[in-house]
């Protein structure tokens, strides 16, 4: 592992890494990195699924993300955090924030932000609605099939209504 991503390190300005990350026996990413000169900027962040998330700055400036390794888990946090960063290294201008209600309650709040799959649902006049198609964890990949992106519910102890508006990011 070290040989390889020092390979990286040099050849690879952003590199994306998944899995290694937590806090398992096995989890030697974010070691390895840190002695191939990798500053760790943040490690963990406040949300579920994706929380043992990874950011670090390489010697040469490289922007290093290790994401979890349970696929639903690694598919929110590139979608929420690497496509955005990459775009905007690329001076691409931020994309505009898409809100959309939901269409159904969820009943449980959480003390940390929560990623939630959802279909989209049509209403008549055109108008838009979140449904929520929960995973049962974050290795439930096939729960992601008919889904158009996942809303970020922020920390709350109450549920969240139906017409609860949230941030809607599409894959």
């Amino acid at each position: 592992m070290h040989a390889r991503l020092a390979q990286h390190l040099v050849s690879h300005d952003v590199l994306v890494l998944s899995g290694g990350v937590s806090k398992g026996k096995f989890d030697l990413v974010p070691k390895v990195l840190k002695s191939l000169g990798v500053e760790e900027v943040f490690y963990q962040v406040a949300q579920r699924p994706g929380m043992p998330m990874w950011f670090g700055i390489g010697p040469r400036g490289q922007a290093v993300f290790g994401l979890p390794g349970n696929p639903v888990s690694t598919l929110m946090c590139l979608t929420r955090y690497v496509v955005p960063a990459v775009d905007a290294a690329m001076g691409a201008p931020p994309a505009a924030t898409e809100q959309i209600a939901l269409a159904a309650t969820i009943k449980r709040g959480r003390p940390t932000a929560s990623f939630v799959p959802v279909s989209i649902q049509f209403e008549p006049g055109g108008k838009q609605s979140a449904v929520p198609r929960i995973p049962n964890g974050s290795g439930d990949f096939l729960a992601l099939a008919g889904t158009a992106g996942f809303v970020e519910l922020p920390p709350q102890a109450d549920p969240y209504p139906t017409g609860f508006l949230a941030d809607l990011y599409r894959w």
